[in-house]
């Protein structure tokens, strides 16, 4: 019965059980819905079983279904793995990266990780999509992009993530206040209300902010919520406003010249970072070695700051 299964079933298989509906696999798959369809019944039939039923609505996997998914996943990973040792054993590391990155690391991290990468291999083009964490665990979701860097979030099945690092975060001020630059700060004992600018809800990091403020009694006067990461740098720079970022993003700012930082204590308030990828899909020798390259910068980073 096994080796009557078919790859190309198996991918429909796995694109109908993440799209929940047969209309968005046929979509991401790039084939006709009749097709796809009967691709999936045949697969059925093979294995003598159900593996989805029907709705109004699209599709709900069975429980045989969902076990399915847990093989057909690992099946072409191991594929996938297979076809990257062979062109990695070739000696020729060529192809496409599309990785998604937050401005926290393409403000500090992207320009020297990616001058090292392509010296490196200068065959592999890369092209880098710069986004906040809920709109690139979206785009990793939807393979549209090999991998990105967010912190920890709800990822859900279609997601593989793995921890790469811990981060602290800092209050960013303008330049000419009167607190020495790189002071720690412990906000909950600051007699003056801050005016604080804050990413918007879709943002993971704003839930965190915002449980750090409550917990620690900070007194806030207003709130500015801005997903314009230079856009918040310029009007702090500029302005009695003040913002709190992670360390690495804020590496050029080390200096003092235009904003001054303190580390945020008793308690700290600190960020992971996490690399996300499709569960079906492994990464390639390409962008495995982007990624590598990525990381080590961004560890520099936070070596040098702590």
């Amino acid at each position: 019965m096994l080796n009557n299964l078919k790859l190309q079933q198996i991918r429909y298989f796995v694109a109908v059980y993440e799209e929940g509906s047969f209309t968005a696999a046929a979509r991401r798959e790039h084939a006709t819905q009749s097709g796809l369809s009967m691709q999936i019944k045949d697969l059925e039939m093979t294995l003598g079983v159900r593996l989805f039923d029907r709705l109004p609505s699209g599709v709900m996997p069975t429980v045989i279904g969902r076990r399915l998914y847990e093989h057909a996943t690992r099946v072409l990973r191991d594929l996938d793995h297979l076809a990257d040792d062979i062109a990695t054993l070739s000696g020729a590391i060529t192809g496409d990266v599309h990785v998604g990155l937050m401005p926290t690391f393409t403000r500090a991290i992207l320009a020297p990780a990616l001058l090292s990468f392509s010296a490196a291999y200068p065959h592999v083009n890369v092209r880098v999509t710069e986004a906040y964490s809920g709109v690139l665990t979206q785009e990793v979701a939807k393979q549209a992009l090999d991998f990105a860097i967010v912190p920890p979030g709800h990822a859900g099945t279609t997601i593989r993530s793995c921890r790469l690092g811990t981060d602290r975060e800092y209050l960013v001020t303008r330049a000419d206040t009167d607190r020495p630059h790189l002071s720690p700060i412990e906000l909950s004992r600051e007699s003056k209300p801050i005016r604080l600018i804050v990413p918007g809800p879709s943002n993971t990091r704003r839930g965190r902010i915002d449980a750090y403020l409550e917990t620690c009694g900070v007194q806030v006067e207003a709130i500015l919520e801005m997903d314009a990461m230079m856009g918040t740098l310029d009007l702090v720079a500029r302005s009695d406003w003040v913002t709190i970022l992670s360390g690495v993003l804020c590496a050029p700012d080390r200096d003092g010249k235009a904003r001054k930082l303190h580390p945020l204590v008793n308690p700290e308030l600190q960020v992971d970072y996490m690399l996300i990828e499709p569960s079906t899909r492994s990464m390639s020798p390409a962008a495995r070695l982007f990624a590598e390259a990525i990381t080590v910068e961004m560890q520099r980073l936070i070596d040098e700051a702590s």
